[in-house]
């Protein structure tokens, strides 16, 4: 009896394991070092409330070296904190998601003694502060910095006891967290002053919650609930401070009691729970704290919160109308299932032991809008899983062709899931484009699938090889065992560039009988009609924007234009039949309406908005912007082309994103002094259009300025030329425009006024489903042609202009500099000589440029144009990459534009492309300009010729015989190249291979012909080694590595073997060896992930040793280490 008690008790504590080890294992990264910052989620952890809710959380502390949020980005955490600087990274497309913010106010100052004299921001010039390695932990403290133009010296390096050093007077000040450091120095009676980004007009979010896109389309249930229980720990550790406390000192640091009670207490304020609940988010402020951003020129563009806050999720659910029936058979049906295969990708295939591909990831995003479980069934065939849709254990078939056959045991959607392209895959030497070509040729087809049950029916003569997968009828083409397969092009794709088969390549095939693609629905069983319907709901209710995400992850397809509209916008335009629109009649450069035609920039965007539309769009001629707005009001025009949002516009329109964005400026006649402020002229008669936007703004915000109401910008500046007005607001491409042809010599630009036009669309307010088309529209338009539009109307138009003024500010720099030379002799006759010769020696030897903030060229040097081969005009308004080399690659671009755009200073040397298609290289500084309300307007650029210093380095890192890689480059390399796949882990693999019975070989043929043999061995590995993560190296004498990477140790074999293979079909004569009749090579193989790899030194000996082995085992082969 005791026995039987005992192993019922085994058998209920392994129970017990079992089902505690079933909690969803996730990883939160903190953003510092454990402290009672993160006290919710200590509390969360140890409290249970993550556990109640299924999930086994691991807390990481910050590693200083590391960006915690590119930790969560790159999916080594699947949940992190940081502050408001996610709106940066979501700028730039990096798939973050805000969850919850935490701290409603951001606890970073700028910290000093009461004794170091510091009283401002403005003391700060000079200073010596202790700052972040990174930008993004201190953004809103060097945003402060920049707004008042202070400059201090940061130092980069942070330790736990940098307070030390403002204790002992090293530094000035140091960046710091409000919860933490003051109390160091308060424990040593220091008195202490900080100053707060918030009382500088910078109140940012503190600590956010947040997670990564995958995450949140993938396991939106699991963000929900690690969401309740973490806002669940902080109410718990708000309310029992004195308990968290303790937890905190005894198990995650040794920070002391007092200071944990003091930081907790700062947190509190932080957070504010008593006034707004813990986790309140307000989209309105993240669009403030982000425009805050744009003005001092740390990022462009829009935001979009929908595709950045986790809530707006989850809410695209309740947009999706199920009927009762439908609602009732998802409650019933929590889990559904779909196959799993083993080689269909990229859409559905198996790697590494993972399920993966688009029509996988498709399916767990449909799961989430009908929230449900997608379940993935493994380990069965085609033809197996055919037969389960047949008899209802399997609820969706994701990608089935239609067939009469098939209608009779499944219900197919109405809705095309994949276009599953057909071609052919042949050997490159071969000139296969056709069945006809095929006769009496072998075809390889992949068995029992829609495309060998079609060839057997319709070429039934057709010689066949049967494959049990894509991947081994591809290497049966390869190793010439048939003479071309026939499938889907995405999937040979994928296959022939992971498994290095560099001989294929793919071609249309046009006398298949098929058209050039088959398309691919979704399938459920016969008669399951609502599971069909709920399908066709939800698919048409997910954004676009969600689905373009799944093809550029997993095909690298951009939205195109038949895929951009939802269902029901596809509808709503199809039922509209055509679109009325009307514009400003007299404004240009943004548009006119001449002799019955739409001119002007508008005109471009609305031509560029029709080719997606594909209904017409109709012109509404009006004589002038008042009967523009009335005729909307009336409805008889669906929408205005530029109109700026205001309260009262609101009444009546709808309003785009913003699409065109101007300097507003202020116009006078010329002999009037330049305006710093417009306040000081509030009292002067100034012009503005009847109806202009700007009226009621600049009334808002100086209710005492004189505004005059004028007809158009032609009666505006009429005025300002007659005296009856002093001045006339407008943008500055409108105004210049006219002022160029009309009042040239007459009136100026005296002014700017600290206001931007930004134009929308404005779409009628009782139509909703137009401004969503048009966002889409405007969502969509590439940069490039955005770009275009503005060059052609606004860039080229004023180049003189903006060119007179560089030449101007130039001029003035370097009469200033002569002038002090000179200033004794005060000869200016022998000034403006030396001026123009020293302007003149600059223009022919410095190589100089400049760009707007789209990097089209403004100005050159004759130097630069002497370097390059283009003539001045040739290169004045391109864009600056039309000198960029393919040998650069984009990631040293990404870096560039991060740093200029965000106000850095970049150098580096660059690789340029020549009008002639040669090269040259230049050590580059490029630096940004600003205007006086230090904004980016532009960048800089001076160069130094390196051409010849680089070659010497080529000759310094090649091997002069095989020019290959030599082992000096080799040294270099290799650290290098592993450490830079640690970022995502990659398997990396090292090849040392050596010549088989080199020595004989030489002693017989001679060394000539020895030589001849390595050329040829390194010209081999050049032709195999393509990709850009692909290295040789000639390491001395006989010996050669590679280095390369791989998806697993399997496919670097494989490769390995490609490459001894490709060596020996060299056919070099080699009598004198004792395991071929040819040239062999043996080599040593390491592959592992680069986290596991040791010290370079130990890889290489174990490598050696690898290739050691072969050499005693027989030669002509490959030995790999085991891990």
């Amino acid at each position: 009896m005791y026995n039987k008690y005992k192993i019922l008790s085994i058998c209920f504590l392994l129970f017990c394991t079992t089902f505690l080890s079933s909690n969803e294992k996730v990883v939160l990264q903190l953003k510092w070092l454990h402290q009672f910052q993160f006290a919710g989620y200590y509390a969360a952890k140890e409290k249970g409330f993550y556990n109640d809710l299924g999930l086994d959380v691991e807390i990481k502390q910050r590693n200083l070296a590391t960006n915690n949020i590119q930790e969560v980005i790159d999916g080594k955490a699947q949940y992190g904190i940081a502050d408001s600087v996610l709106l940066l990274y979501k700028a730039k497309n990096e798939p973050v998601v805000i969850i919850s913010p935490i701290f409603q106010h951001s606890p970073s100052v700028l910290l000093f003694t009461k004794s170091s004299g510091i009283n401002s921001v403005y003391d700060l010039t000079g200073k010596n502060i202790i700052f972040y390695k990174n930008d993004t932990d201190g953004f809103s403290l060097l945003s402060m910095l920049k707004k008042f133009d202070v400059r201090p010296n940061l130092i980069r390096k942070r330790s736990k006891d940098d307070y030390l050093k403002l204790v002992n007077n090293e530094v000035d000040s140091m960046a710091a967290y409000l919860t933490n450091e003051p109390f160091y120095l308060k424990e040593k009676n220091i008195e202490t002053t900080v100053i707060d980004p918030m009382n500088y007009g910078f109140d940012l979010y503190g600590d956010m919650l947040f997670t990564n896109k995958d995450e949140a389309v993938n396991h939106p249930k699991r963000v929900e609930k690690f969401k309740k229980a973490t806002l669940k720990g902080w109410e718990y550790a708000l309310n029992n401070k004195e308990e968290i406390i303790k937890l905190i000192n005894e198990k995650y640091t040794k920070k002391s009691i007092e200071h944990l009670r003091y930081e907790a207490n700062a947190i509190d304020k932080m957070i504010n729970k008593d006034i707004m609940p813990i986790g309140s988010m307000d989209k309105g402020r993240l669009q403030y704290i982000y425009s805050l951003y744009k003005d001092y020129g740390l990022s462009s563009g829009n935001l979009d919160v929908k595709d950045f806050i986790f809530e707006e999720y989850k809410s695209n659910k309740g947009l999706i109308k199920l009927s009762k029936e439908e609602k009732a058979y998802l409650e019933k049906h929590p889990v559904l299932t779909i196959p799993s295969l083993n080689t269909f990708p990229p859409f559905n295939f198996y790697e590494n032991n993972q399920i993966k591909g688009y029509s996988i990831d498709f399916m767990k995003l449909v799961g989430q809008y009908m929230d449900v479980e997608i379940k993935a069934l493994k380990n069965k065939s085609w033809k197996e899983y055919l037969s389960m849709l047949k008899n209802g254990t399997l609820d969706i078939m994701p990608h089935l062709a239609l067939s009469e056959e098939r209608k009779k045991f499944a219900e197919f959607t109405n809705f095309v899931h994949i276009k599953y392209t057909i071609g052919l895959v042949i050997r490159k030497d071969d000139d296969i484009k056709s069945m006809k070509d095929l006769e009496n040729k072998t075809l390889a087809v992949t068995e029992k699938t829609f495309i060998h049950t079609y060839i057997k029916k319709n070429f039934p003569k057709q010689k066949l090889l049967l494959a049990s997968s894509t991947e081994n009828a591809l290497e049966a083409v390869s190793r010439g065992s048939a003479d071309a397969v026939v499938g889907s092009i995405p999937t040979f794709s994928y296959y022939i560039q992971n498994s290095w088969l560099s001989n294929l390549k793919t071609m249309p095939i046009n006398d298949l009988g098929l058209s050039d693609y088959t398309e691919l629905f979704m399938a459920v069983s016969k008669g399951n009609t609502l599971l069909k319907s709920i399908l066709e709901k939800v698919i048409s209710s997910i954004p676009p924007s969600e689905i373009a995400y799944l093809k550029e992850k997993w095909m690298n397809v951009k939205p195109s234009s038949k895929e951009i509209f939802t269902k029901e916008q596809k509808s709503y335009l199809k039922d509209k039949k055509s679109i009325n629109i009307c514009v400003n009649p007299n404004r240009m450069p943004y548009e006119e309406i001449k002799n019955g035609k739409h001119n002007g920039i508008t005109s471009e965007y609305i031509r560029h908005f029709s080719q997606y539309l594909h209904i017409p769009i109709k012109l509404i001629s009006t004589k002038n912007w008042l009967q523009t707005i009335e005729y909307a009001k009336q409805r008889k025009c669906d929408l205005i082309t530029i109109m700026i949002e205001t309260e009262e516009q609101k009444k009546y329109f709808n309003f785009s994103t913003k699409y065109i964005k101007s300097p507003l400026i202020l116009s006078t006649k010329i002999n009037e002094p330049f305006i710093n402020n417009i306040t000081d002229v509030l009292d002067r008669k100034i012009g503005i259009v009847k109806g202009y936007a700007y009226k009621e703004n600049l009334k808002k915000k100086y209710p005492s300025i004189n505004i005059i109401d004028v007809a158009d910008i032609e009666d505006g500046l009429k005025k300002v030329s007659e005296g009856k007005l002093f001045g006339y607001i407008d943008t500055l491409p409108a105004v210049g425009l006219t002022i160029q042809k009309k009042y040239i010599g007459e009136l100026k630009i005296t002014g700017t006024i600290n206001n931007d036009s930004i134009f929308s669309i404005a779409t009628r307010n009782d139509e909703p489903l137009l401004n969503d088309i048009f966002n889409i529209l405007i969502k969509n338009i590439p940069v490039e042609e955005s770009d275009r539009i503005l060059n052609k109307w606004i860039s080229v138009k004023y180049q003189e202009e903006i060119d007179y003024k560089k030449i101007l500010s130039l001029s003035i720099i370097f009469l200033l500099i002569l002038l002090i030379v000179m200033y004794k002799n005060n000869a200016i006759k022998k000034i403006n000589k030396k001026m123009k010769k020293y302007i003149a020696l600059v223009d022919e030897n410095i190589i100089s440029s400049s760009t707007d903030i789209h990097g089209n060229i403004t100005a050159v040097s004759k130097a630069f144009c002497e370097i390059s081969g283009y003539e001045k005009y040739e290169l004045l308004g391109k864009n600056h990459n039309i000198i960029r080399h393919p040998d650069i690659s984009k990631e040293v671009f990404k870096e560039l534009w991060n740093d200029i755009s965000s106000g850095k200073t970049w150098k580096g040397e660059l690789k340029n492309k020549k009008k002639n298609g040669d090269y040259y290289w230049v050590d580059v500084t490029i630096s940004p300009i600003y205007d006086e309300r230090k904004k980016i307007i532009g960048y800089t650029s001076l160069r130094q010729d390196i051409t010849n210093k680089k070659v010497i380095e080529e000759i310094s890192i090649k091997d002069a015989l095989t020019n290959i890689f030599n082992r000096r480059h080799f040294n270099d390399t290799f650290p290098k190249y592993v450490s830079g796949a640690k970022r995502k882990n990659d398997m990396v693999s090292f090849i040392i291979m050596d010549v088989d019975f080199f020595k004989q070989f030489n002693d017989n043929y001679g060394h000539q012909k020895g030589d001849e043999a390595l050329i040829a061995i390194a010209s081999t590995l050049n032709e195999i080694l393509h990709r850009v993560d692909d290295y040789c190296f000639r390491l001395g004498g006989e010996e050669f590595g590679v280095l390369f990477k791989v998806k697993d140790r399997k496919h670097a074999l494989a490769f390995a073997e490609i490459i001894r293979k490709n060596i020996e079909n060299l056919s070099m004569e080699h009598k004198y060896s004792e395991v071929s009749k040819y040239i062999t090579v043996s080599m040593g193989l390491y592959c592992n992930y680069a986290n596991e790899f040791e010290e370079m030194d130990k890889v290489y000996k174990a490598t050696d040793d690898l290739l050691y082995e072969a050499k005693r085992t027989g030669r002509n082969k490959i030995i790999m280490n085991d891990i």
